[in-house]
This record gives structure tokens, sequence and C-alpha cells, in this order.
């Protein structure tokens, strides 16, 4: 399953807030929000979007027949003392009901996705340059995401992936944040330790197909410095 496809994740978030993801489906789908911060922002965003309706339902007290009704399902002494049958139909109009409901569901998560946008107002950009100073991948970070952008003349060698990393302030070790692309673009969640104010550094190695397998930077080509003011 393609996780990188903000439209499933958002479908996914969606059933995790209301609750009709089960089963393994809703396992993974924890263990995904632990290492994916798209995944995090998407169930944030659904959930803020289910209290919002939450709130905008009107109190609405039932009339005292529906009380009545309540009443004998939760008071025996109220209990009738023969059950009334049940119409020969029951059955197929409860389950329609049900796939009706099904259906209704899945429309609205198709058809209605979050209003806000998983993109920001860009804060910060920074750009990465080769040795003869032509550019060769640019960041725009905003908020909650980062834009990465290669740039459309560049000429690399296609057995390779080339990954982007931060180095913080007062420690040592890099960080790995993503993937480049080598071509066009594409946007990503902000790690929550992307933090300019706090990056020291900012590298681009170059590693087998699929990144690092170390956690650490094999060959890094390219650094940055990130201007914060």
């Amino acid at each position: 399953m393609k996780y990188d496809d903000q439209t499933l994740l958002n479908l996914l978030a969606a059933e995790y807030v209301l609750g009709t993801l089960h089963g393994h489906a809703r396992d993974r789908f924890n263990r995904l929000m632990r290492t994916s911060p798209r995944a995090r922002y998407a169930t944030s965003l659904w959930q803020r979007h289910i209290k919002n309706l939450e709130n905008a339902i009107e109190s609405n007290p039932p009339d005292q027949q529906v009380w009545d009704k309540i009443t004998k399902r939760i008071d025996p002494i109220f209990l009738p003392t023969q059950k009334k049958a049940k119409d020969p139909n029951y059955g197929i109009f409860k389950a329609w009901g049900a796939i009706a409901t099904a259906v209704c569901i899945v429309l609205v998560l198709i058809t209605w996705q979050p209003q806000e946008s998983f993109s920001d107002k860009i804060t910060h950009s920074v750009t990465f340059y080769d040795s003869s100073n032509k550019p060769l991948w640019n960041l725009d970070i905003s908020d909650h995401s980062i834009l990465l952008k290669a740039a459309s003349d560049m000429s690399l060698q296609t057995d390779y992936d080339y990954q982007l990393w931060i180095r913080l302030k007062g420690y040592p070790s890099a960080i790995p944040i993503a993937l480049l692309p080598k071509t066009e673009s594409k946007e990503i969640a902000r790690n929550a330790l992307f933090k300019p104010q706090n990056i020291a550094l900012l590298a681009i190695s170059r590693e087998p197909i699929g990144g690092s397998q170390s956690g650490s930077p094999t060959e890094i080509l390219y650094t940055a410095e990130l201007n914060v003011n």
C-alpha cells in the first residue's frame, strides 16, 4: 500500500477517527502514525473537523414519547408483558439500512476531504548548488511541510538515491529527512525536529537505492546553510 498518497492517508485518517478502521488495518495505521508526520497531520485534521461538527450540532431534548420509550427499555417495571411480533421484512429492511449507511459513509470519505491544505505559507527557502554554482535542489519550507524541487536540467546517476539530512546545533549526528526527487518535485511533512532556528547545516548524500542502510550519510555531496533571518 502506497502511504505516500495523500488522498489515501486522508481516507485512512478519516476512518481511524470515525472508528470504522478495525483490526489489522487499525494496527497498521497506528504504527504508521509513529513514523509518518503526514499520517499524524491528516489524523489531527480529521479530529478537528469532527470536533467542529460536534460543536456545530445543537442540543435538542427529545419529546415525551421518546422519553417514555427510553424508560420502558431501561426500567423492567415498564417492560411490556408480551413482545410484539416482528414484521417478517424487518431483517431485510435492517440489512438494507446498514448497507445504505455504509455507502453514505464511503461517499462522504471519498468526496469530502479536509478543507485545510497540507501546505502552508512558505517561511524559509534554501537552494543546493554544485561546485560550478549550478542549482540542483530547492527546498520551500512551511509550517507543516517541505516542498522538494529538483532542477530541470540536472544529470544524476540513476542507480543511486539522494537523501536530505540535517544537523542540529549541539547535536553531532546527522538526521535523515527524506529521499530527494530526481525530477520535478514532491511535498513531504515537516519532521518535528526540522526547526529552522535549530539547524546548523543541511546536507545531501548519495545513497544506495532506498536510502541509507546505516542511519548515517554514506557520501555527502552537497551542503547548505539555512538563513533564518
